[in-house]
């Protein structure tokens, strides 16, 4: 059963550090394919073996894992550091929620160049001009019966594609002989009674005009349940990270520090008051009054540490948000493919390709509508409670100040839909010239991305400050006093009065009034025109001379439309505007590989691949990329491998073009040192000019031919990206202008209370970055009969590693370190690449005739908050600096997770079992900076528990 390594844990068991171990032992996993392009290269040559590493998954276990979305399998590899998938990305604001992302090295999505069948496909979101997940690719639309195998190419691959494969290219490579028909069904749970999904699909494929010509679809539906709220044990008492109210510069206590019961110390479900005008000043007799049910008003006791927003002990349980915000979107998504091919003549075939894929994604709690202590209230609103009414008339207390999360308006929600459409018209063939064969391409490619997210229940809040400001008219009814006082140019005659003081008290008039659903469509359009040619003119000494060139043009643009309350930014959340821009990019590029020694002394083989491309971008002008390496094998079990690139990420129609949307968050305002509630506005910048990466990649592969089935791996890497485009975030932008920079003082916008009203943020050619590591592979494959002539089947073991050695994001004055920062933090530095240190994936697969055994770990090890924090115990810290802020817990443990999964084949069906994280693993605690979301990082470790799937895949023959 050697040939059939193909099960659940196989889909990581039959990929390959390089193509030495892809190519070289290909019979012995999967039908070899002969005379290929091999994805990072453009050379059609029958076992030509790239310089740069690639990892290669087989078709059979593409088909039969069990998971219910191809990017869930890939982003396993540990070369993949924070990619997305539809559970655990929930971002609203950049419209990428539900979409399945991937991230090579941690370099952010769109760094990582997505192909399907060697062809551009059009982004999933905008993404907006400050988010590295902008115009990624959403692979959840790919037609997964098909995909024969997925090719990882881990290094710099500009020369050969153009922008954005400065980390990689990951190809999806469909089956266009496949004949006959199959299905798959399969369903899953999690063991907490929540989360389930279904999967089906039909494939098929069939001859015609006499074989001729050949017809291909695919159709696929899958549905996840998603988790509402945090329904998990691990949830249940809020941890977070604050700054330390304890610290002053001359004592010895921590900057930073972590607490327990982590609840708001500004706010509640029903309201708290924090303030009031007392008359001659002095301290407000109401702080500390919250309303509860029905309004009734009630002490609050404050926990023992409050700072900022934050506080613990006390009433943190009426106070908390977290759990409302959920662990896993809802999402249904229907895909169709179809692909016919036509052999016009011997030489000749055309063809066309058709995919269409929607998606549905719903989140129905992204947080409660809140305001942080900033709602004032007027003496004589009606809602008051008569007891407070009469200790403000007796105090002459004019008005207070509240917080509440407006428990009774419920959570606003996201929804966002998703229509992705395809067209490829195609011909391609073969010809003979100068005594040579060679083989050609062109192709017409259409795609658009069609996206539009909703945010219902989201609060208008002019609507809201309008409603809340309640006073009783001469009639004695309960009106807003925009319509009661004497200025009619303010009236709204469709404003309700809002009550929210205490839970159970709002009114669905009021509610329907301050409360709405914001909107907003993006249209993305991409079309590609291209043409190559492949060949081997002539022969050196040591063997055929390849050489490949071609040409393209390709056109990005993007069109929308919002609603008139999002364009005037009077959302809590969302505030879309419209974006409009175009660009244009023409491209020529040429490769060849030249072999320089061929079975002689010092060389088995000996290969040289070269690689240029030249670009004209309508935004920013030229550019040019290369590659040049070598490949080199000394004997038969040994062979070396080295290249060196240059690469690079164009701005994006959203990094462009992007028209903003805004956010409400808090930042710690260090003019006035106050922690402050305010509005972030991102939006594209046109001046942005692209990134350029220098990649050096070097590596070695053994396959002892004294040990048959085995091979080992390793390769280094190092990635150096200048000019990069990045966006720091609110806080650090704020904590720029604080340090003198002029520039992003302008970015900050203050009303006219002093307090910062919001925050501009947009792409800039700010920093450098670099990545270095080793990834590191080996496999072995042996009967077990080789231990015990009565033992039966076969054993396959795999172990691949990823080790993060600098991941630095460098501004002219700030290094940050990424490497094992696996958690938000807040503070120092607040911009920068982040991964873990070590990720690593292990298999045990169990063959013995129709049933297959695997048993999988992956994980990775312990993390830190922030690599410029110093650790330390509260009473010995030393003093904290802008640059190294003290922190009494800087530690994130490690985490591993274990997956057991059962095949069994019968007849042309094989049914299959698994069980992700069988041992129900929790996340590792990882203390919240986020009041409403709180749980960690969702893209480093898993947060639904353990999930049980089963199904069947099944051929018609």
């Amino acid at each position: 059963m050697a040939g059939s390594v193909v099960r659940y844990a196989t889909l990581t068991a039959l990929l390959a550090a390089g193509t030495a171990v892809a190519q070289q032992n290909a019979s012995d996993t999967e039908e070899r394919i002969e005379e290929v392009t091999v994805t990072g290269t453009m050379i059609r040559r029958d076992g030509y073996e790239t310089s740069t590493p690639v990892s290669v998954l087989g078709e059979e276990a593409l088909g039969k894992m069990p998971v219910t979305q191809i990017g869930e399998a890939v982003e396993r590899l540990p070369v993949f550091q924070g990619s997305q998938n539809a559970r655990n990305n929930v971002s609203v604001s950049d419209g990428t929620a539900g979409t399945n992302l991937l991230n090579l090295r941690g370099l952010g999505n769109n760094r990582t160049l997505v192909l399907l069948d060697g062809k551009r496909v059009v982004g999933a979101a905008l993404g907006g001009g400050t988010d590295s997940r902008g115009m990624a690719v959403d692979i959840s639309n790919f037609p997964t019966g098909l995909v024969q195998r997925v090719e990882v190419v881990t290094g710099g691959a500009s020369a050969v594609y153009g922008s954005d494969a400065m980390a990689g290219v990951v190809n999806f490579i469909l089956d266009k002989n496949y004949t006959g028909f199959k299905t798959s069904l399969q369903a899953g749970t999690t063991t907490h009674g929540d989360g389930e999904t279904f999967l089906a699909s039909f494939t098929g494929g069939l001859p015609f005009a006499g074989g001729r010509g050949h017809f291909l679809f695919d159709l696929e539906h899958g549905y996840d349940a998603g988790i509402e709220g945090k329904p998990r044990d691990w949830t249940e008492e809020p941890y977070a990270l604050i700054r330390n109210p304890a610290y002053a510069a001359d004592n010895t206590q921590p900057f930073y520090t972590t607490i327990e019961e982590a609840g708001l110390s500004v706010a509640t479900r029903g309201g708290l008051i924090v303030g009031c005008s007392v008359p001659g000043g002095g301290a407000c007799p109401l702080r500390g009054t919250q309303f509860q049910a029905n309004g009734t008003p009630l002490p609050f006791e404050f926990g023992d540490i409050v700072s900022g927003v934050w506080m613990s002990g006390g009433d943190w349980q009426t106070s908390r948000i977290d759990r409302e915000t959920g662990l896993a979107l809802q999402q249904t998504r229907d895909n169709v493919f179809t692909r016919a091919s036509y052999d016009v003549s011997d030489s000749t075939t055309v063809y066309g390709e058709l995919l269409w894929g929607r998606s549905q994604s719903v989140n129905p709690g992204t947080a409660l509508p809140f305001n942080l202590g900033n709602v004032t209230i007027h003496s004589g609103n009606p809602f008051i409670p008569p007891s407070v009414q009469a200790q403000m008339t007796a105090e002459g207390i004019t008005s207070f100040t509240m917080g509440t999360v407006n428990g009774d308006a419920g959570n606003a929600m996201f929804t966002g839909e998703r229509e992705m459409s395809r067209l490829v018209l195609g011909i391609e063939g073969e010809f003979d010239a100068a005594g040579s064969a060679w083989t050609w391409e062109a192709s017409y490619v259409n795609n658009q991305s069609d996206i539009l997210t909703t945010t219902p229940n989201n609060k208008i809040t002019p609507y809201y400050n309008n409603a809340v400001d309640a006073v009783v008219n001469g009639a004695g009814q309960i009106v807003c006093r925009i319509n009661a006082d004497a200025d009619p140019s303010n009236d709204d005659p469709d404003c309700v009065a809002y009550n929210n003081m205490g839970t159970g008290v709002l009114s669905p008039a009021a509610k329907e009034y301050a409360f709405g659903t914001g909107w907003a469509e993006i249209l993305l359009e991409q079309q590609v025109v291209s043409a190559s040619v492949s060949g081997e003119p002539f022969e050196s000494w040591a063997g055929p001379v390849s050489l490949a060139f071609g040409a393209a043009h390709r056109t990005e643009e993007v069109s929308g439309a919002s609603s008139e309350l999002d364009q005037q930014a009077a959302f809590l959340g969302g505030n879309y505007n419209p974006s409009f821009g175009k660009y244009d990019v023409t491209e020529g590029n040429i490769e060849t590989v030249i072999p320089l020694a061929n079975d002689v002394a010092f060389a088995k083989q000996l290969d040289l691949n070269a690689a240029a491309r030249w670009t004209d971008y309508s935004t920013s002008g030229q550019v040019t990329t290369w590659k040049v390496g070598a490949s080199w094998r000394p004997t038969d079990d040994l062979r070396f491998r080295v290249t060196r690139s240059r690469d690079i990420r164009a701005p994006t129609l959203g990094n462009l073009f992007d028209a903003g949307s805004s956010g409400t968050g808090t930042v710690t305002d260090p003019f006035l040192n106050v922690e402050t509630q305010m509005i972030s506005q991102g939006r594209g910048n046109p001046d942005v000019k692209p990134e350029e990466g220098d990649t050096t990649g070097i590596g070695v592969v053994y396959q002892p031919s004294w040990l048959p089935e085995f091979s080992v791996s390793l390769d280094y890497y190092n990635i150096e990206v200048s000019q990069a485009i990045l966006t720091v975030g609110s806080q650090e932008v704020l904590d720029r202008c604080f340090a003198g920079d002029a520039i992003l003082c302008n970015s900050v916008i203050r009303g006219t209370d002093g307090l910062i009203d919001r925050i501009l943020t947009q792409p800039q050619n700010l920093l450098a970055q670099n990545a270095r590591g080793y990834d590191l592979e080996a496999s072995y494959l042996f009967p077990l009969s080789s231990f015990n002539a009565e033992w039966e089947g076969d054993l396959s073991l795999r172990a691949m590693v990823t080790i993060v050695d600098k991941l630095d994001t460098i501004d002219q004055t700030t290094v940050v370190d990424g490497v094992g920062v696996t958690a938000s933090s807040i503070g120092g530095p607040g911009f920068g690449l982040e991964s873990s240190k070590v990720r690593y994936l292990t298999m045990l697969t169990y063959m013995n005739g129709p049933l297959d055994v695997t048993l999988t770990a992956r994980g990775m090890d312990s993390g830190v908050y922030n690599n410029s924090y110093i650790e330390c115990v509260p009473g010995s810290c030393p003093v904290a600096t802008d640059a190294n802020p003290t922190v009494n817990d800087n530690h994130i443990d490690a985490i591993t997770y274990f997956d057991l999964g059962f095949n069994y084949e019968i007849g042309n069906g094989t049914v299959f079992f698994s069980a992700q994280n069988v041992l129900d693993t929790d996340p590792p605690r990882v203390a919240t900076t986020s009041f409403w979301s709180g749980a960690g990082n969702m893209q480093f470790y898993e947060r639904s528990g353990r999930i049980l799937r089963a199904g069947i895949n099944y051929e018609f023959k």
